[in-house]
């Protein structure tokens, strides 16, 4: 019997041909994207989940609530923290402090500690850690050569797998080995460790014991280990909870301890919290060592587009099946008539729903397959990764075809079954009325609200990605080449700038310790015109020289700004700072004197106007820039030459003849800004692929419904163009009917795509506004769109010669 099924099943496929083909392309299509998204999907929530103790782990975080009103977030501690914390909270089981991510320039020495050869180098960016044995006793990684106790040493390193080969060849020989860290400290590898799994926020393949930055603190971050004002966001502190006790009384004992060790003289309180590890891939307060923050709602709605894709691919298989039902209600009072049950029917057309969704699925998997190293490129998801062989992704399959079943098989095979035989007979039979509305115009209006709501998110995501790009930033971010200076060799920074200066297409060149708007800001509390208290808020600190405001355009309104040659420091501050001091004119402010920090009190030399120092999302902050030639890591070169390719050339050949130890890395200003909108990026090519693939689903769902109108219709047709109807005619008779279906679909998209993108407009600080033409946009698109599927079918109907539609009945 259920052989019998099956080929009754692939009799009527081939029979149907064009509908098989368009449901089967429509859910293949699905199954693409579902199994593409839900691959992207389970790899981050899946980020250091293979800890055993992951449930036991978490990491202090601290929140700053300043006078203003102003709060804060950083995971930094200070290192005094570090070894105060296991002594008054010993409640903890572990506490495992951490720096990172380091990104080291590693220099290759072999087996001669004292080796000069430094042309094997490499730059690590976002890795390296520092970390102790205890490390090993709360996170899981494997080790292949050496303990942890290794770490209790300073000096030493751990490398994986990979990183030991790609140093020395082989990772055998890689152990008493020796390397020079950003060329200050050389360092004995003492262990290898297996290759991490790539779901981790923790760099490990490079792992600098703890004691090496206690030995070695200014290459490896900042402070001291007796500084309870100075915090980084590079040091953290992770502790392995105790079976059964609470993050609440967790957090009672860390405000005892902040209670303890914070003086209340600040200008803000500062408050310890604990957060499960669960939450450090999530949470983009907090951030990572990655650096690499996926929201949870980032994720939700990558699943929601996921789920609306499929369910329209459903759509499509009910709607086709449900109208080519009537064509079978013949063979259906026949089988009644034969003796035929209900059961028997419905399993014979739930087989063939049962084919139809098999094929989709494998046509689907080798779409999917295809289509992986697109994922890789546009969504940050790693090209190591094989989704594949996950036995749950294959689980997942298994759950979608059952699901895909039950939502497109189940309805039609009852409609199709209940048939009786004499209103089968009579060609009465009823395949898609409930009521006075139609079940399947029903489920054309809410493809096309999904479809309408994918594309006017897309016209909005555009426009702010576009408002954001012409923005004032306050300066300028085109044609300045940055690069990464290692401040061991400063004494040659002058050299490197005269050498640059020498060049016609170099216009001016400064260093600082990093560029206007960065994601490397220092914050300072500080005192104005002599006050005996600090000023109610903290200001951001830009370190850097006086040809700082000349490299990236920042315009100063007030005041000159101190020169390259000065030595006495200076100040130099921008608008924000004045308005929330309450000083108006600006000129007022020049001369006055400002401690920042513990440093001694400087003159203010000049404002400048306000510039953005983080993205969109940001409000303007209180900055101050002033000299510190010990914290200029970075460089800016203006270049005037439209041949980019060449002065860069130029600009690496004169950086490795001053700077022959360390590796060139640079790139353009402006690239390292679009980073910034990475994920709003990443969403808008999201929209643009849901909308393209939502339009396409759901046009295949009309031309299939069109084709078969056009056939129910054809002797309408025919009599219609014998009377004098013309093409024009028949073809807006066909396509009126869902062209209103798309209009109502306006009326309910409309208000849902407003809200949802309002919320996410609301984001940020600097954003677009949502115009009216967004609307009059979206819909015409869909009209097109629409009219374009309807248009094809209709006009071949009308094209057909009426005698031959009508020469039989």
């Amino acid at each position: 019997m259920l052989k019998n099924y099956f080929k009754i099943a692939w009799r009527n496929l081939s029979k149907n041909r064009v509908y098989s083909v368009i449901n089967v392309a429509g859910l293949a299509i699905g199954v693409a994207a579902v199994v593409l998204l839900f691959s992207l999907i389970h790899f981050e929530l899946s980020y250091d989940t293979f800890h055993e103790k992951s449930d036991r782990i978490y990491r202090i975080v601290r929140t700053n609530t300043y006078a203003d009103g102003n709060v804060e977030h950083t995971s930094g501690a200070p290192l005094a923290m570090v070894d105060a914390l296991p002594q008054d909270i010993p409640q903890f089981e572990k506490v495992v402090p951490l720096c990172g991510t380091i990104d080291p320039q590693i220099t290759v020495l072999g087996n001669d500690a004292k080796s000069t050869n430094t042309s094997v180098k490499f730059n690590e960016e976002k890795q390296g850690i520092c970390a102790g044995p205890e490390f090993f006793d709360v996170f899981d990684y494997q080790w292949l050569i050496g303990t942890p106790q290794v770490l209790k040493e300073p000096n030493v390193v751990v490398l994986t797998k990979k990183y030991a080969n790609k140093y020395f060849g082989n990772y055998t020989d890689a152990v008493g080995k020796y390397v020079k860290v950003n060329n200050v400290v050389t360092m004995r590898v003492a262990g290898i460790l297996e290759d991490v799994p790539l779901n981790t926020d923790f760099p490990v393949n490079i792992l600098f014991s703890y004691e090496s930055k206690r030995k070695n603190p200014a290459t490896f971050g900042f402070g001291t280990f007796d500084n309870w004002g100075s915090t980084s966001s590079m040091d953290n502190i992770y502790v392995l909870m105790p079976k059964g006790f609470s993050a609440e009384n967790a957090n009672k004992l860390l405000k005892t301890f902040g209670q303890k060790h914070y003086k209340d003289d600040t200008n803000d309180k500062k408050e310890h919290a604990i957060v499960a590890l669960s939450t450090v891939h999530y949470d983009d307060r907090y951030g990572n060592f990655s650096d690499r923050v996926v929201s949870k709602n980032k994720l939700i709605g990558v699943a929601l587009v996921g789920v609306l894709i499929i369910l329209m691919a459903c759509i499509n298989f009910i709607n086709i099946s449900t109208a080519i039902a009537s064509k079978r209600a013949k063979e259906v009072g026949v089988r009644k008539t034969l003796g035929s049950a209900n059961r028997q029917l419905v399993s014979q057309f739930m087989i063939e729903t049962v084919v139809v969704v098999g094929i989709a699925i494998g046509l689907g998997l080798a779409l999917a397959s295809m289509a992986l190293p697109l994922l890789t490129q546009l969504f940050d998801f790693p090209s190591e990764a094989r989704p594949f062989s996950e036995p749950i992704l294959w689980v997942f399959v298994g759950v979608l075809f059952f699901v895909i079943n039950s939502l497109s098989g189940i309805y039609p095979a009852s409609i199709l079954s209940s048939f009786s035989p004499l209103d089968a007979f009579r060609q009465k039979a009823k395949t898609n009325w409930t009521g006075r509305v139609s079940l399947r115009q029903g489920l054309i209006v809410f493809q096309f609200t999904i479809a309408l709501v994918m594309i006017f998110g897309t016209i909005v995501n555009f426009q702010q990605m576009e408002f954001i790009s012409k923005m004032d930033l306050g300066f300028k971010k085109t044609g300045v080449y940055t690069l990464a200076m290692d401040v061991e060799y400063r004494n040659r920074y002058d050299l490197f700038r005269n050498r640059l200066k020498q060049l016609s297409e170099v216009e001016a060149v400064s260093f600082s310790s990093d560029e206007p708007s960065s994601q490397n800001n220092w914050q300072v509390n500080f005192s104005y015109d002599n006050s005996p208290k600090d000023a109610p808020f903290n200001s951001d600190l830009k370190l850097a020289d006086g040809d700082y405001a000349a490299t990236y355009g920042l315009k100063i309104i007030a005041g000159n700004p101190y020169l390259v040659s000065d030595t006495l420091r200076k100040i130099i501050v921008n608008e924000t700072i004045l308005k929330k001091l309450n000083v108006k004119n600006p000129e007022l402010a020049i001369g006055k004197m400002v401690r920042v920090g513990g440093w001694e009190p400087a003159p203010i030399v000049a404002v400048v106007k306000d510039f953005q120092v983080g993205s969109a999302r940001d409000a303007i902050r209180p900055v101050m820039i002033a000299k510190l030639e010990k914290y200029h890591w970075r460089s800016g070169i203006k270049i005037t030459s439209a041949n980019l390719t060449e002065t860069v050339a130029k600009i690496e050949k004169i950086y490795s003849e001053v700077f022959p130890e360390v590796v060139f890395n640079g790139n353009f200003y402006e690239d390292k800004l679009e980073k910034y909108y990475k994920t709003e990026q990443q969403l808008g090519l999201l929209y643009r692929i849901a909308s393209l693939l939502s339009v396409f689903i759901a046009c295949l769902g009309v031309f299939g419904l069109v084709t078969f109108v056009a056939e129910q219709r054809v002797k309408e047709i025919g009599i219609r163009k014998v009377l004098g109807a013309t093409v024009s005619h028949i073809t807006l008779m066909i396509s009126k009917d869902f062209i209103k279906l798309v209009v109502v679909s306006m009326f309910i998209a409309f208000p849902v795509a407003y809200y949802l993108m309002k919320q996410w407009l609301d984001d940020f600080v600097y954003r677009t506004t949502i115009e009216w033409w967004y609307f009059i946009a979206t819909g015409i698109i869909a009209l097109v769109i629409t009219f374009a599927s309807v248009s094809y079918q209709s006009i071949r109907a009308a094209l057909t010669n009426p005698v031959k539609s009508l020469k039989s009945e």
